[in-house]
């Protein structure tokens, strides 16, 4: 009886053992924070390797253990790529860095600067890697709002590129907005030419809280993200040491190397400045732009310094002391190297971060795209 008594409770056992082994694993706890950079190499920038550049640098990074809770994922088409991936640099068990595939894409040619594309890789994003928090960092070629960075006359062909080039093609400003979702990530950290524009960070104003971009065109090289990722992957990620440390770095460098114009906004307290430049707008004063900073490095000039120029448009100096203290919550870090690639001088005790269309300056192409954004209509 002992015997019979023994032998079903083995039985019993290993039945047991085998339901147990059947059940599906736990679910993976979420990460800290997921970083998503959205790659489009498939341009000059992967034709001179810049993409490599900067995926060695992350991989640097990564090996030194900076994750620590957070997991960051690239989205890269780079030229010639017949299947885009969306991978996951994570760190390998010899602490060297390592880069899995989560997902590949079709080989469609120009896709990668459609709306489909980006809020697909997004999506994916989320559920590869979800998380308690998001960032996500925009690298490739950028105009920030602006179709052209030449003067046209209506009606006249020009090359568009606003955000990123896939062969050619690019993203205007309006569509990157509606590709990313709202309320999902944090921060948005444009590391491309332009974007740090009022009219570009009030676009995108719902789509995150913090927004850092440049008011100028900046070395090829970008944000270097050994610098950076430690940064973006702490507690709290800190995005104003983010493009402190980009800063520094340019700074101190030499040459036409030495360029850097960046800021960080809270995206919180835009409804407020555009309510504030509504109001200080329709005074209809004309500002002097000889007197204000103009970012163009070509010889079209429509991009001036936000605070400069509507400071000029300002009625009174009850307008200019509330303008002044509003900026300073909007404007919660900026820094500028003296120079900008060598060719023009920045004051950077009047630097304010931001850029700004001056109306009228570039009629046709950009002024008719101009009509169409969100600070123009709730300001102008």
């Amino acid at each position: 009886m002992k015997h019979l008594i023994s032998i079903s409770c083995l039985v019993l056992c290993l039945l047991l053992a085998g339901c147990g082994h059947d059940e599906p694993d736990a679910p993976a706890q979420p990460a800290r924070r997921t970083i998503l950079v959205y790659m489009i190499a498939s341009n000059s920038l992967g034709n001179n390797q810049r993409d490599q550049q900067d995926l060695a640098e992350m991989d640097a990074a990564v090996a030194q253990g900076v994750l620590d809770g957070c997991r960051l994922l690239v989205y890269r088409v780079g030229p010639g790529d017949e299947a885009p991936q969306l991978f996951e640099v994570r760190q390998g068990r010899a602490g060297e860095a390592v880069h899995e595939t989560l997902v590949t894409y079709d080989a469609a040619q120009q896709a990668s600067v459609t709306v489909e594309r980006m809020s697909r890789v997004i999506a994916d994003a989320l559920r590869e890697a979800p998380a308690a928090d998001y960032g996500l960092v925009l690298w490739s070629h950028a105009t920030g709002w602006a179709p052209a960075l030449t003067t046209q006359p209506a009606g006249a062909a020009a090359p568009r590129r606003v955000f990123g080039e896939d062969n050619g093609a690019t993203m205007p400003l309006h569509e990157l907005a509606q590709a990313i979702p709202a309320g999902t990530f944090s921060w948005i950290y444009a590391d491309v030419c332009y974007m740090g524009g009022i009219e570009v960070a009030y676009q995108l104003r719902d789509r995150c809280r913090w927004f850092a971009g440049y008011a100028t065109e900046i070395p090829a090289r970008g944000m270097p993200y050994d610098l950076t990722l430690p940064l973006l992957c702490a507690p709290e990620a800190d995005l104003v040491g983010a493009c402190r440390a980009t800063y520094e770095h340019y700074n101190a460098l030499t040459g036409q190397e030495r360029t850097f114009t960046g800021v960080v906004v809270d995206c919180s307290q835009l409804a407020a400045l555009a309510a504030l430049c509504r109001d200080i707008h329709a005074a209809g004063i004309t500002p002097d732009l000889a007197r204000v900073q103009c970012y163009n490095l070509r010889a079209s000039r429509f991009l001036y310094d936000f605070l400069q120029y509507t400071q000029a448009c300002c009625s009174g100096d009850d307008q200019l002391q509330q303008l002044h203290d509003l900026y300073n919550k909007v404007a919660v870090y900026r820094a500028a190297t003296p120079w900008v690639f060598n060719r023009f001088v920045i004051d950077t005790a009047r630097f304010s971060g931001l850029s700004t269309y001056a109306m009228g300056t570039s009629p046709g192409l950009n002024q008719d795209y101009y009509l169409t954004l969100d600070w123009y209509r709730d300001v102008y």
